[in-house]
């Protein structure tokens, strides 16, 4: 069902909103009072509201109505100079909230909400997009170029922070077309961008999976996410969701967690990101990437993780078809693999392929996190480069995992590998790939080209079906020639 944009037009009118309009129009608001005239007006179908730039106004927007497809609501800015900013104080839910939207598109937004201290101020958010009472499709929900910063102080918690869209209290509801693009979202709070459900969710049964009420075409992309209380990006209930190109800086100030994990997923794109600076107490989950549970055909692939405790975790509940391919990881701090719920043995198919992992002099670094168990994986075509001796963890005993065709330098290849290769790989410029790097050309990690001439070692990789047919940098990985590493 689809909730109808005059049907909620209608239930506005009924319940007196504070102010309706009946045609579209443009609206500027260059005044708090011109703020406080329109904050809950009912707008319609290609209305414009716009913001002036240079402009402060105190308090939370949360504006009703519903545009169409051929005809969504839109805010903008206007004017000359900085942003136009929402500061709520730390005193109201959010800067902007939408109820129950459809065909709403927001742009240019400056959006503060704290007290000024790190306190915990409860659930807050900058920007809060909510469906409730309503069952049905929302649709067209787009988040642009929006500056989000000093929300809800230095405090945990998934459910708060800086983009949240949730579906409360409902049973048969979805957001369709989902955008979430370009914004700067700076020293929050819980979670950089986030979504949760009421009603989203994956049934494993004993030969299949079946999502019930999975969003779909949602797309979270461009976005630079810095200093956040909990993770950058938590990714749920959706089918065929796309993550990519997001920055994903300094996370979990307060609480733990990896800078980007999907939960309640299938078919999970989560790639071209760079992700760092996620560190902490050691021996638990602050990496930068997490195939976690309750997800199935998840993609990490063509990734940048750096400078955290941990490059990727793996989720040992249920979790099923989980394939890493082309990521770079270059001095993650304490390890590489990070295998959670140790007493859990549900996570099934793990392919771990063509990623490169590089760790300077001076890091007493692990392949896997001491004390966890790998399960149920394999691991093709992989670089473990180690500028001094490497090790693999204690308590590493696997549980069907296997090791193929892997180059290993400074470590002793695992026992398992039936045809190891044990080399120097020769990088051109290794370790040096930078910080905030460009994720459109990644030219950045350019030194990690191997200058060993591959009719050395002939074709060195094992084949891969289905090998995605691009390797990090957006070369084309021939059928037949698979290559070692991600490049």
């Amino acid at each position: 069902m689809t909730v109808r944009p005059y049907h909620l037009a209608v239930i506005g009118l009924l319940f007196a909103a504070p102010l309706s309009m009946s045609q579209a129009a443009t609206h500027r608001i260059a005044s708090q009072l011109d703020f406080d005239h329109l904050k809950t007006a009912t707008f319609q179908p290609k209305d414009l509201i716009l913001f002036k730039r240079g402009v402060s106004f105190a308090g939370m927007f949360s504006p009703k109505g519903q545009g169409t497809r051929e005809a969504p609501i839109r805010i903008n800015a206007y004017g000359q100079g900085a942003r136009p900013r929402i500061d709520a104080q730390g005193r109201k839910k959010a800067g902007l909230l939408l109820h129950n939207p459809s065909f709403w598109e927001v742009n240019g937004l400056e959006i503060t909400n704290s007290d000024g201290t790190d306190d915990d101020q409860g659930e807050l958010f900058g920007i809060y997009v909510l469906a409730e009472g309503e069952e049905g499709t929302y649709e067209h929900i787009y988040i642009d170029n929006c500056y989000l910063h000093d929300i809800n102080g230095k405090v945990g918690g998934k459910r708060r922070g800086g983009i949240h869209i949730h579906i409360k209290k409902l049973s048969q509801s979805i957001f369709h077309d989902l955008r979430i693009t370009n914004n700067r979202i700076y020293r929050v709070g819980g979670v950089g961008i986030g979504n949760s459900s009421s009603c989203g969710k994956l049934e494993f049964r004993k030969h299949n999976v079946v999502g019930h009420y999975l969003w779909t075409k949602v797309y979270v992309a461009d976005n630079y996410v810095d200093l956040t209380g909990r993770n950058n990006i938590i990714a749920r209930v959706s089918k065929d969701a796309v993550y990519e190109r997001n920055t994903l800086a300094n996370s979990s100030r307060y609480s733990t967690g990896h800078s980007i994990f999907c939960f309640n997923t299938d078919g999970i794109k989560i790639q071209f990101n760079e992700a760092y600076g996620n560190v902490g107490e050691g021996g638990i989950d602050r990496g930068g990437f997490d195939a976690d549970y309750n997800c199935v055909n998840t993609f990490i692939q063509y990734n940048y993780s750096h400078d955290n405790l941990w490059f990727c975790g793996i989720m040992k509940k249920k979790n099923r078809n989980v394939v890493i391919r082309y990521n770079l990881s270059q001095n993650d701090k304490e390890g590489i693999y990070f295998y959670g719920f140790e007493n859990e043995q549900q996570a099934q198919n793990i392919h771990i392929y063509n990623n490169t992992h590089y760790v300077k002099k001076g890091l007493n670094v692990t392949v896997f996190a001491k004390g966890r168990t790998p399960l149920n994986s394999r691991f093709e075509n992989n670089i473990f480069f180690f500028e001094e001796r490497g090790e693999w963890g204690n308590n590493t005993k696997e549980i069907n995992t296997i090791f193929r065709n892997n180059l290993y330098f400074n470590i002793i290849p695992h026992g398992s590998d039936s045809k190891p290769m044990t080399m120097d790989p020769e990088f051109v410029n290794a370790g040096q790939a930078g910080t905030n790097i460009d994720l459109q050309a990644m030219e950045a990690l350019d030194g990690y080209h191997r200058q060993l001439d591959p009719a050395r070692i002939g074709n060195d990789g094992v084949e891969i079906i289905d090998n995605g047919g691009q390797n990090l940098l957006q070369a084309e990985v021939k059928t037949g020639y698979q290559g070692i590493g991600a490049f």
